[in-house]
Formats: C-alpha cells, sequence, structure tokens
C-alpha cells in the first residue's frame, strides 16, 4: 500500500510538471516566407493576393476580424477588414486586409455604416454595419499590411529579405523610409518613433 502511494505521488508530480512545460509553437507562416503564384502576385501567410478571401483568412489566423470603410474628400471609399492582434509562429502582429469589392454599392454600405472616428490621415473610418459585413466575407485580399509589436529594424529586414531595390526618402519625414521589394509586391516602412511596417500589394 504505501509503495503504491508513493507511486501514485510521483504520478501526480510528473503530470504537474509537465503542465509547467512551454508548449511547442505550432509552425506558422512567417512574414519572410512568401512565393510568387503563377498569375504573378505574392503568397504570403497562406494567402494569395488577388484570390484568396477574408473568410479564409480569418481561418488562416484563427482569429474573427473586423470591418470598416474609409471615407476621405477626394478619394474613393476603401473597404478593409482588421485583427487587432494575430499570434503567427510567436510573433503578435495588427493585420489589415485591404478587401476587393465588387456587386455592392459602397456607398450604400457608407450610408448604413456608424460610429465614424476621424483618422489622423484625414480620413473618416466607420464601422460597417453586420449584414455588410457578413457580405465581405467572400471579398478577395488584394493588400496586407502587417504591424509586428516587436519593432524589425534594418539588419532584420534586410537579413530576411536582401537588399531593396529601390529605398525612398518621403519629403518633410526625416525620421521615414521605404525599402521597395517590386518583385513580391512589399514595401517596408521605417521610422525611428513607431512600429515597421510591412505592406503587400497585388503587382499592377
Amino acid at each position: 500500500m504505501r509503495n503504491f502511494l508513493i507511486g501514485l505521488m510521483l504520478t501526480v508530480a510528473g503530470i504537474g510538471a509537465l503542465m509547467f512545460i512551454p508548449s511547442k509553437q505550432a509552425p506558422a507562416p512567417m512574414p519572410w516566407e512568401t512565393m510568387i503564384m503563377a498569375d504573378g502576385n505574392t503568397q504570403v501567410f497562406d494567402i494569395h493576393l488577388g484570390k484568396t478571401t477574408f473568410r479564409q483568412a480569418q481561418s488562416i489566423f484563427k482569429v474573427y476580424g473586423k470591418t470598416a470603410i474609409f471615407s476621405q474628400s477626394e478619394h474613393e471609399p476603401t473597404i478593409e477588414a482588421y485583427f487587432e492582434s494575430v499570434n503567427l509562429g510567436g510573433l503578435s502582429a495588427k493585420i489589415v486586409l485591404n478587401l476587393i469589392v465588387t456587386g455592392q454599392p459602397i456607398k450604400a454600405m457608407l450610408d448604413r455604416a456608424h460610429d465614424a472616428r476621424l483618422q489622423p490621415s484625414g480620413a473618416r473610418r466607420y464601422e460597417l454595419h453586420s449584414d455588410d459585413h457578413a457580405r465581405l466575407l467572400d471579398s478577395p485580399i488584394i493588400a496586407i499590411t502587417y504591424i509586428p509589436t516587436v519593432r524589425l529594424d534594418e539588419k532584420m529586414i534586410l537579413d530576411r529579405f536582401g537588399k531593396a531595390d529601390n529605398i525612398q526618402q518621403p519629403a518633410q519625414q526625416a525620421n521615414n523610409s521605404i525599402w521597395h521589394y517590386p518583385r513580391i509586391g512589399l514595401s517596408v516602412t521605417f521610422n525611428l518613433e513607431e512600429k515597421t511596417v510591412l505592406q503587400y500589394k497585388v503587382q499592377d
């Protein structure tokens, strides 16, 4: 009986110890793992730009996204889906998806939208009506903006993507530089005071 109790205690202790061992992160697509598809567009995060839909992206990220419409004078309204926090391979980031909207009048969607918020750019962001949100689930993604919580410096980007084809220094923005990788439709924006931003777009 004594040996049985000792054995039981050791088993319970062993199970308890296993609970404190961190689980291995499941393999996940990373921002530098890109592939050029047959149509010339990039696949990143298992998202084929121009093909993969908002619904499929939610399945990939295992997170439900929100949708918004952006309106600014002298510009056509744009539709975005966004995820405040997505964890892929242990790297957390905010992700914004630009969607193609076809067969749906954007103006009518804007009329039904609510909760307008003025953005630093001067645009207004409106939350979409739940019915319009549902209609966007099968809309293809044409751009991805990826903003990791950990700041990626220039050396890290150089190591992962190689030398940029073109480096842009925006006027009046001394702290900014934009590295362009047109072959994969990627632009990386560095700002000394803000997080690094990676943006992937469909090829023109």
